[in-house]
C-alpha cells in the first residue's frame, strides 16, 4: 500500500501540516524535525500522487517569471516556443508564468523588467541575464529573498544561481576554430571576426575559445574584428556587408553571436558564397538556407528546444517534490551541422 502524508506524520510524530511544509520546502520547521521527516520519506520511497501534487500546487499559487531575448524565426523563437509548451504543462498544477521579452541589450532596461516581475511575487525567475554589476546585485537580492533564479544561456560574474542551463561556449569557440582550420586545410589566412555584445557571457567565451584554439595551431593568420553586431538582424547584415566590401582579402568569417543568418545573407549579396568559409552558431529555420547554399560552411547548434523547456521542468520537480537538479550547471552539447546533415 502506498505511503500517505498521514502515515509519514504518524511515523515522525508530527502533524500533517508539518510534513506538507517539509515536502514542499515552505520552511518554518525545526531542522531536526525536518531531517527526521526526510529520512522517513527516503527510507519509504514516498512518491506523491499526481492529483495530490496538482492540488498542492493550486493551493500555493506559484508564479514563475520568464525574461528572455526575442527574435523572429531564430534561436530565441525556438526557446520561446518550447517555454510556451512547458507553460501549458505547468498550468495543470496551477502554476502561472509571467513573460517579458527584450530585443536590445541594456542593463538598466533589463533591471526594470526584473523589478516588474519581482513585484508580482514570483517564486522563481528564468532569465537570460546580462553580465553586469546591476543585474548581479538584483539577482543576489532575489535569491536571498527565496526566489529561485535559473540562468539561461548567459552567466553573471559573481552570482551563483539555483541552476544554469546553456552550453559550454568556450568549447563552442574552440570547436569553431577547429572547423575553420579543417575547412581551410590549415591556412585560415585573413579572418573576419564578427563580435557580439559583451553583456552576454556566451559571446566573449565564444570569442576567447576561438582565439585560444587558433593560437595553438602553427598557422599564421590575420584578424579583422568588428564591434558588437547584435543590435538587430538588419544592423548585423549591414555591418557584415560593409566589412566584406571593404576587405576583399577576407577568406574566412567567424560570426560570434546568433546572427549567422544575417551574415550569410551579406555573403550572398556580396557574391562571396563559395569564396569564403563561414562558421556560426544556432541551427534554425533562418540559418538552414544559408548552409544549404554554402553561405554558411558549418553551424554549431546548442539545442534551443531543450534550453526553452528544461528550466520549467526542473522548477516543476522542485516545487512538487523538493527535488533539486543533481547538477546545478547543465550544459547542452555543441552539435555540428553542415550541408549534408541539414536537410530535415
Amino acid at each position: 500500500m502506498a505511503l500517505t502524508i498521514r502515515d509519514i506524520a504518524k511515523l515522525a510524530g508530527v502533524s500533517r501540516g508539518t510534513v506538507d511544509r517539509v515536502l514542499h520546502n515552505r520552511g518554518r520547521v525545526d531542522p531536526e524535525v525536518e531531517q527526521r521527516i526526510k529520512a522517513i520519506v527516503h527510507e519509504c520511497n514516498y512518491q506523491p500522487s499526481r492529483a495530490a501534487q496538482q492540488l498542492s500546487m493550486r493551493k500555493q499559487k506559484i508564479r514563475i517569471g520568464f525574461l528572455s531575448r526575442i527574435d523572429q524565426n531564430g534561436f530565441w523563437s525556438i526557446v520561446i516556443r518550447n517555454a510556451d509548451r512547458a507553460e501549458r504543462e505547468l498550468s495543470a498544477y496551477g502554476i502561472t508564468v509571467e513573460k517579458r521579452y527584450f530585443d536590445y541589450l541594456s542593463p538598466g532596461a533589463q533591471l526594470e523588467m526584473i523589478n516588474e516581475l519581482a513585484s508580482l511575487e514570483i517564486s522563481a525567475l528564468v532569465i537570460v541575464p546580462l553580465d553586469d554589476a546591476l543585474i548581479c546585485r538584483r539577482l543576489r537580492e532575489l535569491s536571498e529573498s527565496g526566489v529561485l533564479v535559473v540562468l539561461l544561456q548567459s552567466e553573471v560574474t559573481g552570482f551563483e544561481p539555483f541552476c544554469y542551463i546553456g552550453s559550454d561556449y568556450y568549447v563552442g569557440g574552440r570547436t569553431a576554430a577547429g572547423l575553420l582550420y579543417n575547412f581551410t586545410k590549415g591556412h585560415p589566412d585573413k579572418i573576419l571576426l564578427l563580435n557580439g555584445s559583451q553583456y552576454l557571457s556566451s559571446n566573449y567565451l565564444r570569442r576567447n575559445g576561438f582565439l585560444d584554439e587558433l593560437a595553438a595551431y602553427d598557422a599564421p593568420f590575420e584578424l579583422i574584428e568588428s564591434g558588437d553586431i547584435t543590435s538587430d538582424p538588419e544592423y548585423a547584415y549591414h555591418q557584415a556587408r560593409r566589412l566584406l566590401e571593404n576587405h576583399p582579402e577576407i577568406t574566412s568569417v567567424y560570426t560570434v553571436p546568433d546572427s549567422a543568418a544575417s551574415v550569410g545573407r551579406a555573403i550572398q549579396d556580396t557574391r562571396r558564397t563559395g569564396n569564403v568559409i563561414h562558421i556560426g552558431f544556432g541551427m534554425t529555420d533562418a540559418t538552414r538556407p544559408y548552409i544549404l547554399d554554402g553561405s554558411l560552411s558549418a553551424i554549431i547548434g546548442h539545442r534551443a528546444e531543450q534550453q526553452g523547456y528544461l528550466p520549467f521542468s526542473i522548477l516543476l520537480d522542485y516545487f512538487t517534490s523538493g527535488q533539486a537538479p543533481e547538477n546545478r550547471r547543465i550544459l547542452m552539447l555543441n552539435d555540428i551541422f553542415i550541408r549534408q546533415n541539414s536537410v530535415f
